[in-house]
């Protein structure tokens, strides 16, 4: 067949790499490249990329980061490969007492790192495969992409989903350290995190802060959305996540919608023009998966100084036991660091005390019921200085994410929060749209003038397959 006919290569996989060299600046490697960047087929890692990022990123020796490499070619775990990527990782380097975290990826500096796609890498496993499209930062392999032509209609996007389920199997040095994949025959465009199963695979309807139609077709609107550089380093450091229930670990990446909420509260918190947000996420949507990305991003955000985001102290509410059990377990679960369940009136107060920082603090509304008289005089002048002095020291260093806040911010609880932390950042969540005539959800977590700061609704699950987040797809590589 002709190079220039409509074939699979010209109609997709050669718009890809078009894309992402010449819209995102990533350095095309061309197959006649792989000799010199690797030694044998069955080896994935791009190792002179890598070792010249490892030694510009970290200033250190030439054998220091050959020795990096070693470590790194050898590791099998997907878990630990993403703790790695986002910077958990040090060792010993000559003529230096301690160990020195040694980082693989820039997340400060996005020009200090190396993009890269390749096609038709040969990786030899049980059998040999050459995938499509693969991505590499700093020589190492995060996505892999497989195409399929519009115009054969014995083939669509699930074809491609199943080769890459086939290759996760057949060559599964290629997944160690893979973020997530791609599936796309330009008419539909698909991602699923490594190990996902065909109908956990999803579209990516919103590019926001893009709109939808500023893009030619559904390829091109996907690549921005997971490959745009900034864009992929946001996912690789905030928006994956492992879930381990009964010894099985579950590797989850964000939808489009909890990307977008996230984000839009980072930034909220970074302006600080206002100090709350009302989010609407429909039922079975992911909210508590939402709430630990946003927990991720506003307590480790790489990539931007600001002392609003220096370690701040989460607090998550709210209002019955069995959602407290729930997103308790979902942060558990995920590997937050350290969060704590405040199991009791007087433990709450202990953990919301004066000159606290990076606490994770999850706890019922009820718990803010504290016991002083004065709370219930019938004079106002004794219950208003009574609340002025609950507030807590220091309440601008925390963030407040407050689950069914519809159901619980009215009359004296949600009062008595307002009042033991008057400087805190207030984010509501609601799986159902709050009435226009509740003014005081609205008043109380809304910008003016803002209905919802970020809203996914029935129409948008519908259009979405109405397919929740929690999915029991294949444990993690």
């Amino acid at each position: 067949m002709s190079p220039s006919s409509p074939n699979e290569y010209t109609l997709v996989e050669k718009p890809i790499l078009d894309t992402l060299t010449g819209e995102y600046g990533y350095r095309y490697i061309h197959p006649d490249e792989h000799p010199s960047l690797r030694t044998r087929e069955n080896e994935v890692l791009f190792k002179p990329l890598l070792i010249a990022a490892l030694v510009r990123i970290n200033g250190i020796p030439e054998a220091t980061a050959e020795a990096v490499f070693n470590d790194l070619a050898g590791l099998t775990d997907n878990q630990r490969w993403i703790e790695i990527l986002r910077g958990n990782y040090s060792r010993k380097v000559p003529g230096e007492e301690t160990h020195r975290t040694i980082k693989v990826i820039d997340f400060d500096d996005l020009e200090n790192n190396e993009f890269a796609c390749t096609n038709q890498l040969r990786v030899k496993g049980e059998v040999v495969r050459k995938p499509d499209v693969v991505i590499y930062v700093n020589g190492i392999p995060l996505v892999v992409i497989e195409a399929k032509s519009p115009l054969n209609p014995g083939q669509n996007t699930f074809d491609a989903i199943d080769q890459v389920r086939s290759a996760e199997k057949e060559v599964p040095r290629l997944f160690h350290s893979n973020l997530f994949n791609i599936a796309t025959n330009d008419i539909t465009f698909r991602y699923g995190a490594t190990g996902a199963p065909r109908e956990w695979w999803f579209r990516w309807r919103d590019p926001w802060p893009r709109q939808a139609d500023a893009f030619s077709d559904e390829t091109e609107k996907g690549l921005y959305a997971l490959l745009e550089p900034s864009r992929l380093l946001d996912i690789l450091a905030h928006f994956i996540v492992f879930e381990t229930r009964d010894g099985v670990t579950i590797k989850k990446v964000c939808r489009y919608q909890q990307f977008r909420a996230v984000n839009k509260m980072v930034q909220r918190v970074i302006d600080g023009e206002h100090k709350a947000g009302l989010v609407w996420h429909t039922q079975g949507s992911g909210k508590s998966l939402t709430m630990v990305f946003a927990a991720l991003k506003l307590k480790f955000h790489r990539g931007i100084e600001n002392d609003r985001l220096q370690n701040p102290n989460l607090l998550v509410l709210t209002d019955r036991i069995d959602l407290h059990n729930q997103i308790s377990g979902t942060f558990t679960a995920c590997g937050l660091p350290n969060p704590i369940a405040a199991e009791s009136i007087a433990n709450l107060r202990r953990v919301i005390a004066p000159g606290v920082s990076g606490r994770t603090v999850i706890s019922t509304i009820f718990k803010f019921h504290w016991d002083d008289p004065r709370l219930k005089s019938s004079v106002q002048a004794q219950r208003t200085a009574a609340l002025r002095e609950l507030a807590v020291e220091g309440s601008e260093n925390w963030i407040l994410m407050v689950d069914e806040a519809h159901r619980t911010q009215e009359k004296d609880l949600g009062a008595y929060m307002r009042a033991i932390l008057p400087k805190a950042v207030r984010f509501g969540f609601t799986g159902t749209p709050v009435k226009k005539g509740d003014k005081d959800t609205f008043k109380n977590f809304g910008a003016r003038g803002e209905a919802y700061l970020d809203k996914y609704g029935i129409d948008d699950a519908v259009a979405d397959g109405a397919r929740g987040h929690s999915h029991p797809s294949r444990p993690a590589p």
